[in-house]
């Protein structure tokens, strides 16, 4: 198989395939595992249309089309429906799409394989049930791979145009700027503009500057660990589900994971407070100028209240010496008052250190930045500020950056292991989804007949919230004795013939998908195809009753059909329907085929008929004290199910007032 033998790949689709996954066998093997989510990525290319294209891709491989099963529009509304339901229990995106790719067939080899695929997923489902793993896998979205924002503080030098071309390869140079050097000149100029500069190579003997590093690694994880650790960080809450559901499906020996561990355990790091020392570096940098300016401003406040209380009486040998040669009052005030300016400096710095929680040199560093000097105002040494600020920044930076480093270096390699988990989960999930979808509805396998015939015990229709369960039987199902091919189904307005015949649709087409059905027991046919009709909204007019007819002569070509239709008699006269019926099913009972007819007109239809029909009821058992009808919706075999209007009069009577229920009293009197 050629990707170009896929219905509906011509030259240009095929082309466009080919180009977007590399080559045309990528291109195949893509569609035939289901690559919905790979194929949007292809410009013009709608959900819809990739879900279409997987099918028919995947029914070339069994000589089917995913439109041959399903006639008509009636069934085909069914299916939607079904998948509907089945997507909406997905829990990821991926379950989504890739479930929406299954579609009923008359092949069984497809039918099988999708069988096998079912019955894993509900074996995995029942080993997990109870647990919370829905939860987990419900928060799992695609892997975010958005580039890391460009480092502005750091720079990396090279001193070769090989080397540079081989970073900007990488994109190295769209996270950090990176530049050529080619002498020590260029880059200490280089270092003037950066907090911190890397100099990967060798031919510049950097040691005279101790800004510069010599680079221990070329590695990316070295260079710019940010651009490493910004994949884990910006898929943080995904990684977090991804290991939580790994470790649910290995405590459950669903599946194991080697490298789980190790992962959660650097994952845990990326978790974790910032470096207590980093905050309080931090700390110092953003509010350094602050608290000196608050010290000092208290120390102006401090020295002019006690200066107010203090008066200086100076002595013979004071006043000679500040009057002679080379003599200042200054010293003089120093002598006397230099102790309380030491009082209030040292408060001063140890109220600006205290709140910064400034250590060691630091703390002799607002020695500078505070001078000792007795003068006043006091004021705070701008410079020797700005000095200490950026050195600090430089010890934060230096740390923070080795702190990165380390846990870069130790994720950069496991990308792939987590790419590979989340590949691996997503298409868990398509199983999973199925699988507990089977088993929170009851849905379970069904067994496959060689001759025609569906059938199934306690069936639920699954388009009801709470269904009244229903069993029936058409053909040699070997569930019960009656096994006449076609059958007439009969009833009661209400009593839930339509329903049925819904419900025969549902078994129908999800045994023909490989699916679970939803019945406590189920035994049908492989069909070539499934004609479904609805009912008919009125008698219709010659030239659309002659477009109807055209549809059903479909129903006398050969192979084995499954049609199941209702109230058909609603397209023309009485007397010509019940003639029409008659003859369609004796067309279908002569080639094999099973059919299941809701109508009003069974006697008739059974009275123009040339082959010995089956005709079922649905029987109203009465009223309840509400006055609705009490209805056993399971079909009782070989039985004429009257219409009931004794008791819906004798409703009416029960729920009227006045003349009203008179009249309705004399009508129900003419029935007893």
């Amino acid at each position: 198989m050629r990707l170009i033998d896929v219905p509906g790949v011509g030259a240009k689709l095929n082309e466009r395939l080919a180009a977007h996954y590399g080559d045309e066998d990528s291109a195949l093997e893509a569609l035939l595992r289901g690559d919905v989510a790979g194929l949007q990525g292809m410009r013009g290319m709608s959900q819809r249309q990739a879900v279409a294209l997987v099918q028919r891709a995947r029914g070339a491989v069994y000589s089917v089309k995913p439109t041959d099963f399903l006639v008509t529009e009636e069934a085909v509304r069914i299916y939607d429906s079904l998948m509907e339901l089945l997507t909406s229990q997905a829990h990821t995106d991926r379950a989504r799409e890739k479930l929406a790719t299954y579609f009923p067939s008359s092949s069984r080899n497809m039918v099988d394989e999708n069988r096998r695929f079912a019955e894993s997923a509900i074996t995995s489902a029942s080993l997990l049930a109870g647990c919370d793993l829905s939860v987990h896998l419900s928060r799992i979205k695609p892997l975010r791979k958005e580039a890391a924002a460009r480092v502005r503080n750091r720079a990396v030098a090279v001193d070769s145009p090989s080397a540079i071309r081989a970073l900007k390869e990488r994109g190295v140079d769209r996270a950090i700027d990176v530049h050529l050097v080619e002498s020590l000149r260029e880059l200490r100029d280089l270092a003037q503009g950066y907090d911190r500069v890397t100099l990967l190579g060798g031919s510049i003997d950097s040691f005279a500057l101790p800004e510069i590093e010599e680079a221990e690694s070329d590695e990316d994880w070295y260079l710019v660990p940010e651009r490493v650790l910004r994949r884990y960080q910006e898929n943080g809450p995904i990684l977090e589900a991804m290991v939580e559901a790994a470790e649910v499906l290995a405590e459950s020996k669903v599946a194991s994971f080697e490298g789980l561990d190790d992962l959660s355990e650097r994952l845990a790091r990326l978790k974790v407070d910032e470096d207590p020392e980093l905050l309080r570096l931090d700390r110092i940098i953003a509010e350094a100028e602050g608290r000196v300016a608050e010290a000092v401003g208290w120390g102006n406040a401090e020295l002019k209240k006690r200066m107010e209380r203090f008066s200086l009486t100076l002595a013979g040998d004071d006043l000679l010496s500040a009057l002679g040669r080379g003599g200042d009052l200054r010293d003089v005030f120093k002598s006397r008052m230099g102790e309380t300016f030491n009082e209030v400096l040292k408060e001063a710095r140890d109220m600006a250190s205290t709140d910064l929680e400034m250590k060691g040199a630091e703390r002799a560093s607002l020695e500078e930045i505070i001078p000792q000097e007795v003068r006043y105002p006091l004021e705070e040494d701008r410079e020797a500020l700005i000095r200490f600020v950026q050195e600090v920044r430089k010890r934060a930076e230096a740390k923070r950056l080795n702190s990165l480093r380390d846990l870069a270096r130790e994720l950069a390699g496991r990308w792939s292991f987590v790419e590979a988990l989340h590949e691996e989960l997503l298409e868990f999930d398509v199983g999973y989804s199925l699988g507990t979808f089977a088993l929170e509805r009851g849905l379970l396998m069904p067994t496959f007949a060689e001759e025609g015939c569906v059938g199934f015990i306690e069936g639920r229709n699954l388009f009801l919230q709470d269904p009244e369960p229903v069993s029936y039987s058409v053909g040699p199902t070997g569930l019960v004795e009656a096994e006449e091919r076609t059958a007439i189904l009969s009833g009661v307005n209400s009593g839930g013939k339509t329903t049925l015949l819904e419900l025969v649709a549902q078994v129908v087409i999800l045994a023909h998908m490989g699916f679970p059905v939803p019945a406590a027991a189920c035994r049908i046919t492989i069909f070539d195809s499934l004609y479904y009709f609805g009912k008919s909204r009125g008698t219709l007019g010659a030239g659309a009753f002659e477009a109807t007819m055209r549809k059903f002569s479909v129903l006398a070509g050969g192979g084995r059909k499954i049609v199941l239709a209702d109230e058909l008699e609603a397209i023309t006269e009485p007397g010509a329907s019940a003639k029409i019926i008659a003859s369609l099913l004796d067309e279908l009972s002569r080639g094999g085929s099973v059919a299941i007819f809701v109508s009003h007109l069974a006697e008739d239809v059974a009275r123009f008929s040339e082959e010995d029909l089956r005709i079922d009821g649905i029987d109203a058992l009465g009223l309840d004290e509400d006055g609705e009808l009490i209805v056993d919706r399971t079909p009782v075999y070989y039985r004429l199910a009257k219409s009931t209007p004794e008791l819906i009069i004798e409703r009416l009577a029960r729920t009227s007032e006045g003349e009203e229920r008179e009249f309705y009293s004399r009508l129900l009197s003419k029935f007893r």
